[in-house]
């Protein structure tokens, strides 16, 4: 079983200590750092389940980090546990605002910092795994799609192209792109299978096919407001209203 790393900034070596026994102790592989550029470091080298964070460093704000920490691709989809002095509510929702997932004001108790580390964890894992929109639940371990409680049966290229969208997260995906991944790199078809894929992959989500937006001249993205825009437009009234 992979251990669950942690990434633990704070510049109070007291708290740092305790925070790195109380995790170890729970089976936790812990990466400490006393200030943000060593973090930045520590996530440039390891790969990290969790960041907690201390909103007062010397060289950065914590809450500068974690802004750091959620533009990174590669970092952004890592949770954030802040440990802070401050307990003032604007804190806490500048906090949230920039991509925290979670706050725990000090003094804290190790066994709530814990539970609260577990918890992220188990749904951050957990999120990887379903990806769910309205109707639409995608289950990525095991390969299922369901439309509104009725499974749909996607072509494993088909499927690749539609994680790979939504996993982009609004970014837009370059056709190559989506034919490395789905194809392969020593497949020889050509960007117009990827075309053809995606429309097909449009016909069997419906009305979630919506979502998927072409960029012309580029690629395809996956943005939600295109459903949200088709199923919230005002009827255009008849001429014989009155």
């Amino acid at each position: 079983m992979n251990q669950t790393t942690v990434l633990v900034t704070e510049d109070d070596s007291d708290i740092l200590e305790l925070i790195t026994y109380s995790l170890e102790s729970e089976g936790f592989r812990v990466h400490s750092a006393k200030n943000g550029l060593d973090a930045l470091s520590i996530l440039s080298d390891e790969s990290v389940d969790l960041a907690i964070l201390d909103v007062m460093l010397p060289d950065m704000s914590g809450i500068e980090l974690c802004r750091k920490i959620k533009r990174e691709e590669r970092l952004e989809n890592i949770p954030v546990l802040f440990v802070t002095a401050k307990d003032e509510e604007t804190d806490k929702l500048i906090g949230f605002k920039v991509g925290a997932d979670d706050y725990l004001t000090k003094p804290f108790s190790p066994k709530e910092l814990v539970a609260r580390a577990k918890a992220l964890v188990k749904r951050s894992k957990g999120a990887k795994d379903r990806f769910l929109f309205r109707g639409l639940e995608i289950f990525f371990d095991r390969h299922v799609v369901e439309v509104e409680g009725n499974r749909v049966n996607l072509t494993p290229r088909e499927f690749m192209v539609l994680k790979v969208l939504i996993e982009g997260q609004k970014k837009t995906i370059a056709r190559a792109t989506l034919l490395e991944r789905a194809w392969g790199m020593e497949s020889k078809a050509g960007l117009r299978s990827v075309d053809v894929t995606v429309t097909r992959l449009r016909e069997k989500i419906k009305p979630y096919g919506k979502c998927i937006r072409t960029v012309t001249g580029f690629g395809y993205q996956w943005d939600p407001d295109g459903f949200v825009i088709q199923e919230t437009a005002a009827p255009v009234p008849s001429e014989e209203a009155g």
